[in-house]
């Protein structure tokens, strides 16, 4: 029986080794990766910081994005950012000229663990607006629909990113409706001892469970 549990406890921890990654709303330990100032209108690509470039597919229309923009950017009901976040990066409509959603892209040169920002968006379009990760080969990782609702106001928004147990983030992707962000901010993979707890934490809720099945 002890062999049994001493396997079921390892098949726990690489079961968490290997999850996906998780959607958080910050990064503790993170570095905060700021945009320079250079009030960039157009699709890219621009330099965010040694081996971070970013992106966006609506350079087709004058000011369908901007990046390192410091300037007011309004979210309809979610708000307005004034300038005071710091540089931005933005997509200024929800599809470019030919009708195709739009997207902007920041690109790792050495793929991360973790990654996410401080992000506003303009509700009430027909389309979602997602936030992404992917792999090196362009698989995707996992996506989220931003829901949240800010009531308005000056400089608000959410963070918002996704966590993963190994380094395999190679892209971070932001999808239409007037999608803004500031502070991207990146992570490593966490500690073991994280994984060795939640993996005990685990191992103590199915050792409760066969005492109350009286095994």
């Amino acid at each position: 029986m002890k062999r049994l549990f001493a396997a079921l406890f390892v098949a726990v921890l690489l079961t968490v080794a290997q999850a996906g990654a998780s959607v958080v709303t910050s990064i503790p330990g993170g570095t905060v990766i700021p945009f320079p100032a250079v009030n960039y209108f157009g699709g890219g690509p621009q330099t965010v910081a040694t081996g971070v470039t970013w992106s966006s597919s609506n350079a087709t229309n004058q000011g369908g994005s901007v990046f390192g923009y410091t300037g007011g950017y309004g979210f309809l009901g979610n708000g307005f950012w004034d300038g005071a976040l710091g540089p931005m990066a933005g997509l200024n409509d929800s599809t470019d000229f030919y009708g195709v959603t739009d997207t902007m892209t920041f690109a790792f040169a050495t793929p991360v663990a973790a990654v996410g920002g401080f992000l506003n968006y303009a509700p009430g379009s027909n389309n979602p607006t997602t936030v992404a990760v992917w792999d090196s080969l362009g698989n995707l990782i996992e996506s989220y629909n931003l829901t949240f609702l800010t009531g308005g106001g000056t400089d608000s928004g959410a963070f918002y990113g996704f966590q993963e147990s190994t380094a395999n983030i190679s892209y971070f992707t932001l999808t239409d409706n007037y999608i803004g962000i500031t502070d991207l901010t990146t992570g490593s993979v966490p500690e073991p001892g994280s994984l060795l707890l939640v993996g005990t934490g685990l191992l103590g809720v199915i050792g409760y469970s066969r005492r109350r099945l009286g095994l």
